[in-house]
């Protein structure tokens, strides 16, 4: 059962802008790291307990990356988003956690909500968690909804020295939207692991289980749809004329091999889609094959017996003047005519095919 397919919360009655979270409920306290980059300097400064974060002044020269950790919190999204003059709309959109994949501008900066899908280990089901990007001169901020960091791998190059002379934040945010991208093929590449396991099920005896397990694949192959397509229009409008003008030139290769692998993502999870769809069709005609199988031997049972049945009944009838009531071997002969005829009824079924 996908849980986590429907809301937590759902606002309501609320003032058009209003800033409110909406999402399950976290044990962690939010976290706001500024990270400083560029010509091969790196600082990285963390901000907690509710304490103002420092976002330096752009520069051609360097990135600042704001990595907000934890969106429960409205004062820490209200603390950044007024660092930036964004509007309230879109930090509305930061802390509901049920927002579809989408992309705006306000002023020259872009700003983007999209969902990571990973494969939860012990249930085998996909969980989503929502992430925003927006970018803003030389400043990109980041909004995650969970503790645990998705850009882990990226930050640590940082750390290393690698990247730093990428001083370019068009860069840093499609490197982020890479690793999102990343993380959709590696959820689809074990989730296609999970129909390859299901689909040895397919002739094996059919039982509610396995039918559950088949129609939970549909629906967890809709659930990434879902979240997936959406994903197409927000680097179509990366990629557009008027919106590729804010993408500097030297990440706009970057961002066609981004383009390229969300097509493929899309064509991916089109196919899980279509072979969980299949797999539902062949495991309810195999049963319906087996069913079919199991009336015809039954009817054909009944078809035998139904001879034999009338023949036992008339001589079972108490009259006293029955012709063949005194033969001697009467007995015999009318069982070797049963067998007889069962035998020659089987032979006619298995020359018609029916057996």
């Amino acid at each position: 059962m996908l849980r986590h397919m429907r809301p937590q919360q759902v606002k309501a009655n609320q003032e058009f802008g209003t800033v409110s979270y909406v999402g399950p409920a976290k044990a962690f306290s939010p976290c706001v790291s500024v990270i400083v980059y560029g010509d091969g300097s790196f600082t990285e400064t963390r901000y907690e307990n509710g304490q103002p974060p420092i976002i330096p002044p752009p520069a051609d020269d360097r990135v600042v990356w704001v990595r907000v950790v934890g969106v429960h919190d409205i004062a820490v999204i209200q603390a950044v988003g007024e660092a930036i003059d964004m509007p309230s709309t879109l930090m509305e959109d930061i802390a509901d956690t049920t927002q579809r994949p989408k992309y705006e501008e306000f002023g020259d900066a872009m700003f983007m909500v999209l969902k990571i899908i990973d494969m939860d280990k012990a249930q085998e089901t996909p969980t989503a968690e929502q992430v925003s990007l927006a970018m803003d001169g030389a400043a990109v901020i980041t909004f995650q909804e969970n503790a645990a960091n998705v850009w882990d791998s990226y930050l640590e190059r940082l750390r290393k020295g690698r990247h730093l002379g990428k001083s370019d934040p068009h860069y840093l945010m499609l490197a982020l939207l890479d690793v999102i991208v990343d993380r959709y093929m590696i959820t689809l590449g074990k989730l296609g692991d999970k129909a390859e396991r299901l689909e040895e099920l397919l002739f094996e005896a059919q039982t509610e289980k396995t039918l559950s397990e088949f129609y939970n694949l549909k629906r967890e192959t809709a659930y990434l749809r879902r979240y997936i397509w959406p994903l197409r229009e927000v680097l179509q409008a990366l990629s557009h004329k008027k919106h590729s003008k804010k993408v500097s030139d030297y990440a706009k290769s970057y961002l066609r091999e981004i383009v390229d692998h969300v097509k493929m993502v899309v064509e991916t999870v089109d196919t899980l889609n279509q072979i969980a769809t299949s797999m539902i069709d062949v495991y309810s005609s195999v049963a319906d094959m087996r069913m079919n199988m199991v009336m015809k031997v039954l009817t054909v049972i009944g078809t035998i017996f139904l001879p034999l049945t009338f023949i036992t009944s008339l001589y079972g009838m108490n009259f006293e003047n029955m012709p063949e009531l005194k033969w001697h071997y009467g007995y015999y002969i009318i069982l070797g005519f049963m067998l007889a005829l069962s035998v020659g009824m089987l032979a006619w079924f298995r020359k018609k095919k029916w057996l």
